[in-house]
C-alpha cells in the first residue's frame, strides 16, 4: 500500500492555504492491480502485458494515470476524486457524451471500459480510455504566429458547428438510456441508444445539493431551464442556507464585516423569477444544443502541423437552449476590452519606439484581440446560429443573470442584485411592456457601488496573487512553494503595520485571505 501512495495523493502543486482541505478532496485509494486488469482486459490483453503504471495527470476532479504494456501500446486509467460529483452519474454522462460525440465525428478519446459505481474490485468508478495523439494546445498557444492562431481558431469553430448540429430533444446531460437508474427522468434521442436526463453539471450537486429531491431535468421547455437554477438555489436555501460572510474574504471590508443576509438573496431570486418569461429570444434560438464544459488550450490536443486531433475533458458537460450555452471559450474571449466589442479586426501596433515591456504588452493586447476578433468572424461564417445567438443585443446579460441565479450561495448577492439593476435599465430590450420588478435608484446607486468595489478588489487580488505566484486557491508548483509562502508572510507583516488601528488590524488579520481558514464561516 504505501508503496502506492503517490497514485492516492495529489501530488502536483501545493496550497499556501487550507492545503489539509484541497489534498483530502483530491485523495482516493484505489486497488491498483485490480485497475491493470481492468485495463488489459478492455484491450482483449493478459495481466503479464503490463509493462508499468504511472501518474499522468491531476485537475480539479480527477487523476489520470498512464498504463504501458510491453509493445508500447498506451491507454489512459481516469479516476474521479472521492470528492467529485455527482456519484455515478457523472462518469455515465461522460461516457455517453464521448461516445455520442464519436458517433457524430468529432475528434474525443475512445472509451474501452468504465465502472460508473466505485462497488467493483477497483473500488472506484473510472473510465479506461484512449490515449489521444498531439499535445495539449496550451503548450504551443502563447509560441504561435498570427497565422498559426488562426488555423487553430478555424478548426475550433468548425468544430464548434459540428457539435451544435447535433439534434437533442431536450436540455439536460446525456446518458445511455440503459444506464440511468430506472427511476431517472428521460428523453430518448431518436434513432439511438442515447437520451437526455438529469443535469450532470456541477452546480446541481454541490454540497447538500446533491440530497435534495429537485428536478435536475431534463428540460423540453425553454422557460423551464430558465427558471431551473433559481428554483434549485431557493429549495437549497430553504433546507439548508443560513447567514455567512462572503466567501471571498477579500470582500469583507467593504461590506463592513457583516454577515451577509440570506433573505436579500432569496428576494433576489425570486426577482429572477419574474422577470425569465421575457427573457427568451426567437424561437431559432431556442434549440438545445451540447456544449464543452471547459473549452480551453489544455483540453485542446493539436498534432505537430497544428491540427487539432482531440478535445478532452467532458464531464459535467450539459445541454442547454442555444440562447444560454451561446459564447466565445473563456480562454479566448476579450469581452472587458472595448476595442475588441466594437468587432472591428485589430491593427498590428507599431512598437518601434516602445520599450520592452511596453512592447510585451502592446503584443499581448494585440493578440487577445485578434482572437477575439477571427473566433468571431468564423462563427459568422461557419456556425451562423451561434453568432445570431451571441450577436444578441441581449444575450450576454442573459447569459449572465442565468447563469449567477444558479451558482451556489456563499454570502455575496451583490453580483445577481447586479444584474438585477441592469435588467432593469435594460428592459426595452427584452420587452414593450412594463418591467416586473423595480428598484429604487438609491437602492440601485448602492449595489452598483458595492459591484464596483468588488470589481476593484477583484483586480488587487490578481495582482497580489501574481505578486505571491499563486493561483486563486492559493495553488503553487511545489518548488515555489516555499518562496510563495515567505512572499505571503512578508506582504501580512507590511500590510498589517500600514493600519492605523488595532481594530483594523484585528479585523484584517481575522478575515484575511491567504491564510488558514474556516470557509464555512
Amino acid at each position: 500500500m504505501n508503496d502506492n501512495r503517490p497514485l492516492f495523493e495529489y501530488t502536483s502543486g501545493r496550497w499556501i492555504y487550507n492545503e489539509n482541505i484541497r489534498l483530502a478532496e483530491r485523495r482516493r485509494g484505489f486497488n491498483v492491480d485490480a485497475l491493470k486488469s481492468a485495463a488489459v482486459q478492455s484491450l482483449e490483453r493478459r495481466d503479464t502485458s503490463i509493462k508499468s503504471l504511472s501518474k499522468l495527470a491531476e485537475g480539479g476532479f480527477n487523476r489520470v494515470l498512464q498504463i504501458t504494456l510491453l509493445d508500447d501500446t498506451q491507454v489512459l486509467a481516469r479516476l474521479p476524486y472521492s470528492s467529485t460529483e455527482p456519484k455515478r452519474l457523472a462518469v455515465a454522462s461522460e461516457v455517453a457524451t464521448l461516445a455520442l460525440l464519436r458517433a457524430h465525428g468529432l475528434p474525443v478519446p475512445r472509451v474501452y471500459a468504465y465502472s460508473a459505481d466505485a462497488n467493483n474490485p477497483v473500488g472506484s468508478e473510472y473510465i479506461i480510455m484512449e490515449k489521444l495523439p498531439g499535445r495539449p494546445l496550451a503548450d504551443r498557444w502563447f509560441e504561435l504566429s498570427d497565422r498559426e492562431r488562426l488555423k487553430v481558431l478555424l478548426q475550433l469553430v468548425q468544430l464548434e458547428a459540428k457539435l451544435h448540429a447535433i439534434e437533442l430533444p431536450a436540455s439536460g446531460s446525456i446518458y445511455y438510456s440503459s444506464h440511468l437508474p430506472s427511476d431517472s427522468p428521460r428523453i430518448v434521442i431518436p434513432d439511438s441508444d442515447f437520451c437526455v436526463g438529469p443535469s450532470a453539471a456541477l452546480k446541481w450537486w454541490y454540497a447538500e445539493r446533491a440530497s435534495l429531491s429537485i428536478d435536475r431535468g431534463p428540460c423540453e421547455d425553454p422557460i423551464d431551464v430558465l427558471r431551473s437554477p433559481a428554483l434549485k438555489e431557493l429549495a437549497w436555501l430553504r433546507a439548508y442556507g443560513r447567514p455567512r460572510f462572503p466567501f471571498e474574504r477579500a470582500y469583507r471590508e467593504s461590506m463592513d464585516y457583516r454577515l451577509s443576509d440570506l433573505s436579500e438573496h432569496v428576494a433576489s431570486l425570486e426577482s429572477y423569477l419574474k422577470i425569465t418569461p421575457e427573457l427568451l429570444p426567437p424561437n431559432e434560438l431556442l434549440r438545445p444544443v451540447l456544449h464543452h464544459p471547459d473549452l480551453q488550450p489544455n483540453n485542446i490536443f493539436v498534432s505537430d502541423d497544428l491540427d487539432i486531433v482531440g478535445l478532452i475533458d467532458w464531464q459535467h458537460a450539459s445541454v442547454l437552449p442555444l440562447f444560454l450555452a451561446a459564447g466565445i471559450p473563456k480562454f479566448f474571449q476579450n469581452y472587458d476590452d472595448p476595442e475588441s466589442l466594437n468587432f472591428r479586426p485589430p491593427p498590428v501596433p507599431d512598437t518601434s519606439d516602445m520599450d520592452e515591456e511596453e512592447k510585451a504588452d502592446a503584443l499581448h493586447d494585440f493578440q487577445r484581440r485578434h482572437t477575439y476578433f477571427f473566433y468571431l468572424a468564423f462563427t459568422q461564417r461557419f456556425n451562423e446560429p451561434h453568432f445570431r445567438a451571441m450577436d444578441q443585443a441581449t444575450n450576454m446579460l442573459t447569459r449572465r443573470i442565468f447563469t449567477r441565479a444558479g451558482d451556489p450561495w456563499e454570502g455575496n448577492d451583490i453580483p445577481l442584485q447586479t444584474d438585477l439593476v441592469l435588467m432593469t435599465k435594460a428592459w426595452h430590450g427584452y420587452s414593450t411592456g412594463l418591467c416586473p420588478i423595480s428598484l429604487s435608484t438609491a437602492k440601485a446607486d448602492s449595489i452598483m457601488s458595492l459591484q464596483n468595489m468588488q470589481e476593484e478588489t477583484d483586480l488587487h487580488l490578481k495582482q497580489v496573487r501574481n505578486f505571491i505566484g499563486i493561483g486563486v486557491d492559493g495553488w503553487t508548483p511545489p518548488d515555489e512553494y516555499e518562496a510563495a509562502c515567505a512572499r505571503a508572510r512578508q506582504m501580512k507583516v507590511d500590510g498589517l503595520a500600514s493600519l492605523d488601528t488595532d481594530h483594523e488590524r484585528e479585523m484584517t488579520d481575522r478575515h484575511r485571505p491567504f491564510d488558514d481558514h474556516n470557509e464555512d464561516e
